[in-house]
């Protein structure tokens, strides 16, 4: 393992381990550097020789802070504060050196907040460095000495050593930058392959699972006509007009559900009904079942589009008990029946039936079609009102989606 290699940590986040790798990296990289460039100056220019000794301990202090807390943001806002502070102090203070090298150590500060701290800190931070640089060219460059007279071949050199140390932070950012970009892309382009593999793998799973629930219900279909059709078979034997009446009420009954599930295989949905669809089958398979002569009008206006398997299985129900009860007691000649259902609001929408007929006996409030009625509406948490009128008989329901 080398030293630039980073310690263990609990980062997760690529762009977090990118900035915990660049303050490692970066602070190993001054520690070094400046640390040669100190022992350099201590033989020739001391006040130079304090100043990079500084920046050494600084640099130092971050790697042995990254070592033990592992939190790199905490060293990056230190090493900006402090780097600042000592790059300023050399402008402003130090006089005998031609500082031709602290805007560049200044722009590499601003680079640095950029990249480890983000945007806004990294404004902040170029403001503060554009004013810095602006204030000792407009009222310090002039007053400098050194640039009046010819350096001195250690002051060169030196100049050159910090020169070097400048431009090689410079492009460790660049490739830092370059490489941080790189094994992004290469990331996003693992993860989207894995995510395409995933999705395909869905895909198929849905697939599957769509036929073997379309054979589920075309099976239970299949199931439930084999037992109308017992059923009407046993129906075709009884005598009693009263019992043949509730056989095809049992039988109509059952056909709704045996629909639901016959809807469901045939369509692509399978979570979902289309209503309208749904409805206009099931009336004009009661009327078919029940032998009616006269001819019956159906309208049915949905602005329901679609329900899950919920509620559509006690809507149903509730509009079979409807039809058949219209059907038994409500013609004499011409029939219209009309259904009505509302756009959904806040989970609940209207149910509107009504018949143009005028009913032949009276309606027995005890009968179990009835009570069959109150049971659906109570499960589909709604309510109902009945009126009569001269020539139309009307349900009106506030029901519950239970489906959401």
């Amino acid at each position: 393992m080398s030293l630039f290699d980073t310690p263990k940590h609990s980062y997760s986040d690529f762009y977090d381990i990118a900035r915990f790798r660049l303050a490692w990296r970066i602070n190993i990289f001054l520690t070094f550097g400046l640390f040669a460039i100190s022992v350099f100056y201590i033989f020739h220019n001391t006040t130079t020789a304090v100043q990079y000794f500084s920046g050494f301990v600084i640099a130092m202090t971050g790697v042995l802070f990254l070592l033990v807390t592992k939190k790199f943001i905490i060293v990056s806002y230190i090493m900006i504060i402090c780097s600042i502070f000592l790059v300023g102090s050399s402008l402003f203070f130090v006089k005998n050196i031609p500082h031709f090298i602290e805007p560049l150590w200044l722009i590499i500060i601003a680079i640095f907040a950029y990249f480890n701290l983000g945007k806004q800190i990294g404004h902040s931070v170029l403001t503060i460095v554009a004013l810095t640089i602006s204030i000792y060219f407009y009222f310090f460059l002039n007053d400098n000495e050194t640039l009046k007279t010819s350096m001195s071949s250690i002051n060169l050199i030196g100049t050159i050593l910090e020169l070097c140390l400048c431009s090689f932070i410079v492009g460790f950012f660049l490739l830092n930058f370059i490489n941080a970009t790189a094994d992004a892309e290469q990331k996003f382009r693992e993860a989207n392959e894995a995510l395409n593999e995933q999705n395909k793998m869905i895909h198929i799973q849905n697939e599957e699972k769509t036929v073997l629930l379309q054979e589920i219900h075309h099976r239970v279909k299949n199931n439930l006509q084999v037992i109308t059709s017992l059923l009407r078979l046993q129906s075709a034997d009884i005598e009693s007009l009263e019992t043949k009446m509730h056989f095809d009420d049992a039988i109509n009954r059952i056909m709704t559900m045996s629909l639901i599930h016959q809807k469901m295989y045939q369509t692509k949905n399978l979570s979902q009904l289309d209503v309208s669809d749904y409805f206009k089958t099931l009336i004009n398979d009661l009327i078919l079942s029940s032998s009616i002569i006269i001819p019956i009008e159906i309208s049915i206006n949905s602005k329901l589009e679609r329900v899950g398997t919920k509620t559509i299985v006690p809507l149903a129900l509730l509009i079979t008990e409807l039809v058949s009860n219209s059907l038994k007691h409500a013609f004499s000649e011409r029939g219209k029946i009309t259904v009505y259902l509302s756009v959904e609001k806040n989970n609940v929408f209207d149910l509107t039936y009504q018949d143009n007929g005028v009913w032949k006996e009276k309606i027995n409030p005890n009968s179990f079609g009835l009570q069959l009625i109150e049971a659906l509406i109570e499960q589909l948490e709604g309510k109902m009102s009945f009126n009569t009128k001269e020539n139309c008989t009307e349900y009106q329901f506030t029901l519950s989606n239970l489906d959401v």
